[in-house]
């Protein structure tokens, strides 16, 4: 094979055809120039199990299009050494004159239906490299086809050129489980109505309908069911309704989708359905409140930091085990590997939960029967690639090795060793052995307390999630503790894997590392700088709030210092932990602490703090010069501390 061989295909698939064209451009990107002439590579059709392929004599033979799909994307990967996140992690492949063309017999994924969910990707919506807004959603398909997966929820709100552009590389689609049948939500379709189906059911199943009809060309994985507007109850959207016990709701929500489930049958020969178990769906499956068609897909959900059981809503985390209790039907699972809760998760870095952790959660699910579905959340991808990596490779039924993929990627085994130990530096917030925290953690709870505490509460309200109804000053503790813990922890980390790696590792699991030590060291300047607010020590907390507002800037300039190349720009949206905005909102805690110690004059701090001494108490006129600013007065303390 070199950058003359000829790929012949007769056939009419578009997944295929897109397959082909991938290939080529491998092709160009891998050999060198060359006049020799090097054959075809033949695509054959032969009566073969889905998704299996055959490669012999330099031949692909497949009896679907997932096959030759996989033969394809097996010949990048095996022969010309392009790795399944090439894309996502900068790879670099060798240059070379020709390969050859090995033999292979492809063997059964373990898991029938496998893909990701591009869920909460706040990142990939705001860039486009190479000024393509779609290359990003076309670099994560292609990525998981490299990975052995066949589906994807290709957004969190239901956008058709997605779907369509999914459907175009071959992957089956399947729905957010806020969108059942991928319909669009009711407050989008109808923003002046309430969304009711006591009052409105027609306008439903007409987005019901619609949905199908939009979607019924492709391959799907209906999800069925009925939530409310957002990741919520039905009834909290619908407060009026007389759902109001869990036989009733239960009995609604079995019903629509039994509804749902005739409906497709009426569109679709031999439909593939489910519905998630997620929630207060799963509070209502296990009371047994709700009657389901026995031919559908259940799946069940971890609690977003990798345990299979039910998530925390507010104060209420009853862990209860979600996983079948039988194996009776077709059971899966919808696992995140980001999650974002707003008050502790891991979203922009890597989860807090170790590889093996992972792997003994998702394996003992299949030990239970939920092996008939994976869907992974991993938001922007890349962040999350290792993860996805070793994910990939236990859907594949296959061992992940990370000595293998850190010489794949960085070109030196040591590079393992921070993917692996990363997860031992991870804090702790609760009991349990998955309730480590994430980005999320210190800039949530830095914003909870500065809002809580300008509106002059006794206690955050926003913090009793997880340091229960207890005076302010004890949360305060309590979260400088944590964060004492990971600035350490983190600060270890960074020194023990201190390597000359290039661009990519400083980008990613270096980058990480760093963000969490500046996150904890500004969140323990914060608790710092709240602790002498509350003593009324305002000079000091005014400075240690500055001080706390620099390390979340540091983190925000090393967000944006990682975009290099085609990275330009992926960091702009950070909206949700958000670094650049808990810097900012400390800034404005400033001005407020200040107006405590020293307004409406705001005289009095450069008069004590800078004036020589013979003038300090000299009083004919309160201030000789104008006003400083905050940023102004806060760069003079820094220099009276050196």
């Amino acid at each position: 094979m070199n950058i003359n061989t000829r790929i012949i295909y007769h056939g009419q698939s578009d997944a295929v055809k897109n397959a082909i064209e991938i290939l080529r451009r491998d092709m160009k990107t891998v050999f060198n120039a060359s006049d020799k002439d090097s054959g075809e590579l033949l695509l054959v059709e032969k009566d073969m199990p889905e998704e299996r392929f055959e490669i012999k004599d330099g031949s692909i033979y497949a009896g679907d299009e997932l096959g030759f799909v996989y033969g394809l994307l097996h010949i990048s990967e095996v022969s010309l050494g392009i790795p399944p996140f090439w894309f996502w992690y900068d790879y670099e492949p060798k240059h070379m004159s020709e390969t050859e063309i090995v033999d292979y017999v492809s063997i059964p994924a373990k898991i029938r239906f496998r893909g990701w969910f591009l869920n909460d990707e706040i990142l990939l919506t705001h860039w486009a490299p190479n000024g393509d807004a779609l290359l990003p959603w076309k670099m994560a398909f292609e990525a998981i086809l490299r990975c052995g997966g066949n589906m994807v929820i290709p957004d969190t709100q239901v956008m058709p050129e997605h779907s369509e552009l999914a459907a175009s590389y071959g992957l089956w689609l399947t729905h957010h489980h806020a969108e059942p049948l991928g319909a669009d939500m009711f407050v989008k379709a109808y923003p002046d109505l309430a969304p009711s189906y006591q009052k409105y059911s027609e306008k439903f199943k007409k987005l019901w309908a619609d949905g199908i009809e939009r979607q019924k060309s492709y391959k799907v994985v209906w999800d069925l069911g009925f939530r409310g507007q957002g990741d919520t109850p039905f009834w909290d959207s619908d407060k009026d309704s007389e759902y109001d016990t869990d036989e009733k709701r239960g009995k609604l929500i079995s019903d629509i989708i039994r509804l749902q489930y005739d409906m497709i049958h009426e569109k679709v020969k031999e439909p593939v359905c489910c519905t998630y178990l997620y929630g207060e769906m799963m509070e209502l499956y296990r009371k047994g409140c709700l009657s389901l068609p026995e031919d559908i897909i259940k799946i069940f959900a971890d609690n977003g930091y990798g345990k299979m059981v039910s998530r925390r809503i507010g104060m209420d985390n009853p862990r209860t085990v979600a996983l079948p209790e039988k194996n009776d039907g077709m059971y899966g699972i919808y696992y995140h590997v980001s999650y974002c809760d707003l008050q502790s998760c891991s979203h922009i870095t890597q989860t807090g939960v170790s590889l093996d952790f992972i792997t003994n959660e998702l394996e003992n699910a299949f030990e239970k029967g939920a092996d008939d579905y994976l869907i992974v959340n991993c938001s922007n991808i890349r962040p999350h690639v290792f993860m996805l990596a070793a994910i990939s490779c236990i859907w594949k039924g296959e061992k992940f090795d990370a000595a293998e993929f850190a010489k794949t990627y960085f070109g030196d085994e040591k590079a393992a060793a921070a993917y692996l130990d990363y997860a031992g530096e991870a804090v702790s917030f609760g009991e349990h052995e998955d309730e480590k925290a994430g980005d999320h953690f210190y800039n949530f709870s830095v914003r909870a307390f500065a809002s809580d505490i300008m509106k002059g509460r006794d206690h955050s309200i926003h913090m009793k999630w997880v340091t229960g109804n207890i005076p302010i000053e004890e949360q305060l503790k309590w979260f400088k503790e944590k964060c004492d813990e990971g600035e350490a922890n983190y600060d270890g980390f960074l020194k023990s894997h201190d390597l000359t790696l290039g661009n990519l590792y400083d980008s990613t699991i270096m980058l990480q590392g760093r963000l969490h030590y500046h996150g904890y060291k500004g969140g323990a300047l914060f608790a710092r700088a709240c602790m002498e607010l509350l003593d009324k020590d305002y000079v000091k907390a005014f400075y240690l709030t500055g001080l706390a507002a620099e390390e979340f800037e540091a983190a925000n300039r090393l967000l944006r210092a990682s975009e290099y190349g085609v990275w330009n720009g992926f960091y702009s949206n950070d909206c949700f932990a958000d670094f650049k905005f808990t810097a900012y909102m400390l800034r404005r805690l400033m001005f407020y602490i200040r107006n405590f110690g020293e307004g409406p004059g705001f005289w009095t701090w450069p008069r004590e703090l800078f004036y020589d001494e013979q003038d300090k108490g000299v009083r004919l006129q309160m201030n000789i010069d104008n006003r400083d600013t905050d940023e102004a007065l806060f760069e003079k303390l820094k220099q009276l501390k050196k």
